[in-house]
């Protein structure tokens, strides 16, 4: 019956293993077409003594291809008094023709509080004393099994006379203290790679494990992931102290480098049995953790760029992410720089003024003349390149850097050749591709219509516009100092 009395002489035969209607099998050796076949022979036998005969097969996935095959005839057309239980922890290697004719129940891990439960009552049934932490390490350990659970219980009750401590648990077993990946986790806030290095030496001195502190590192940064993202720590069987320590902790740090740093240690995970040297690699990943959380992330340093204005321009306005991701992002109209002024002569004629055009009631706008275009040469154009380059980079700032590595040395016919040093082929094509901004950018600097073409092809800048400039004044310099806190050490 579903619910079995366990005390009938059927029940405890079954529990005692002397039921002849109740068969365990060990598909592990028991594999063979041969032992496939004696199977079928016995099915065809009604029960001794109870209703049904129940055939239960251990790791069926062990059994071989042409087993499975003789097997498969009787599992289509089983007698009416036979029940066939498989049981299997690699289902993918049963073959879908024996899936497809039985029903299918997945077993779950016991949770690790149902087994600090049952625990708990042996503990009081033997009137021994337990703490709550060593249950706890006890019940994570059995990894939801509660056999392994009670197996390691007895150990641990044979190993203490009088109680149960965290202390004992973590010494018999070879558990790594909770407090150690805690301490790591507050030298890593405070960029302490002394103490970092010192905990792992205790760790070692203490014979512990590389691998499972590794894998113990790993789910604490899970843990503190999770308590930094939904505040608390979910899907963890902990005590209440951890739980609190979590969020806590979880504070100090940012999604982004609690992320970041998951992802090395596990990466460490997956490589330290092969490595010769384990603790040369885990000391490696510690300090790496602990320079990572105080390294700027890029997106931040990114962002700051993008806030500071450079040479006294106008920030960039702000543009929406899933606008600039959609490509609807306009870029901004150029600024328009109004041309230096010439000394005007003394004896210069006074020019007249232009005529007044007078508006009659009904007629239209007078018709406006275009402005005639204005003569530039390669010296005008010289003494601009620098106030050019600044507009192109109002507009765009990559385009603008990338015209920076190029010298205007020939304008004939409004055709400006833009050189560019060997090597630069890649800059001299990205100012190619936008040809039409930098062509309005001299049409509003020069107020003339002229057309760049860029070659690869000197070695050298001329001499007329290279200009001597020292590291302080670059502006990429006083930023990079500004943003870091820095200073230059070597120029």
């Amino acid at each position: 019956t579903p619910t079995p009395c366990g005390t009938c002489k059927s029940c405890v035969a079954i529990k005692d293993g002397r039921s002849l209607d109740v068969r365990e099998i060990d598909g592990a050796s028991t594999n063979s077409v041969e032992d496939v076949r004696a199977l079928r022979e016995e099915v065809g036998y009604a029960a001794s003594k109870g209703k049904r005969k129940v055939y239960i097969i251990d790791e069926v996935h062990m059994l071989s291809l042409p087993a499975f095959n003789a097997l498969l005839k009787t599992l289509e057309e089983p007698p009416l008094h036979v029940i066939f239980v498989f049981a299997t922890t690699e289902l993918n290697k049963v073959p879908d023709t024996i899936l497809s004719r039985c029903q299918r129940y997945n077993f779950r891990r016991i949770p690790t509080l149902k087994i600090v439960g049952e625990l708990k009552k042996i503990v009081e049934q033997r009137g021994l004393e337990a703490e709550e932490e060593a249950l706890f390490l006890l019940g994570r350990k059995a990894g939801g099994a509660m056999r392994d659970a009670l197996s390691l219980m007895d150990q641990m009750i044979s190993f203490s006379d009088s109680g149960i401590t965290a202390d004992d648990v973590r010494g018999l077993l070879g558990i790594i203290p909770r407090d150690l990946y805690f301490s790591l986790t507050q030298a890593i806030s405070a960029d302490d790679g002394a103490t970092g290095l010192h905990l792992i030496n205790g760790l070692m001195e203490n014979g512990g494990d590389i691998g499972e502190f590794v894998e113990g590192l790993v789910e604490h940064f899970r843990h503190l992931l999770v308590a930094r993202v939904e505040g608390e720590v979910i899907g963890a069987d902990l005590p209440k102290s951890d739980l609190e320590r979590y969020r806590e902790d979880a504070k100090a740090f940012e999604e982004q480098e609690l992320l970041r740093m998951l992802n090395t240690v596990a990466n460490l995970e997956l490589s330290i049995g092969r490595v010769g040297d384990p603790r040369f690699w885990l000391e490696l990943t510690i300090m790496k953790l602990i320079k990572a959380a105080s390294t700027a992330d890029l997106q931040t340093v990114i962002d700051q760029l993008g806030h500071t204005p450079i040479s006294g321009a106008a920030p960039r306005p702000s543009v929406p992410k899933s606008v600039e991701r959609a490509g609807a992002v306009q870029s901004p109209a150029p600024r328009r720089i109004p041309r230096p002024t010439t000394a005007k002569p003394a004896n210069a004629p006074t020019p007249e003024p232009p005529p007044v055009n007078r508006v009659t009631e009904g007629s239209g706008p007078p018709d406006e003349e275009p402005a005639p275009a204005v003569s530039v040469d390669l010296a005008t154009l010289r003494n601009h390149w620098e106030e050019i380059v600044q507009a192109v980079k109002e507009q765009k700032v990559s385009v603008g850097t990338f015209l920076s590595e190029g010298a205007p040395v020939s304008l004939d016919d409004n055709q400006v050749v833009v050189m560019f040093k060997r090597h630069r082929d890649f800059h001299a094509n990205q100012v190619r591709r936008n040809k039409e901004s930098v062509e309005a950018v001299f049409k509003s600097v020069l107020k003339a219509d002229l057309r760049i073409e860029c070659q690869v092809d000197y070695d050298e800048l001329p001499q007329e516009i290279v200009r001597e400039q020292k590291v302080e004044d670059d502006e990429r310099v006083q930023m990079a100092l500004r943003i870091f806190n820095g200073e230059i050490m070597k120029k």
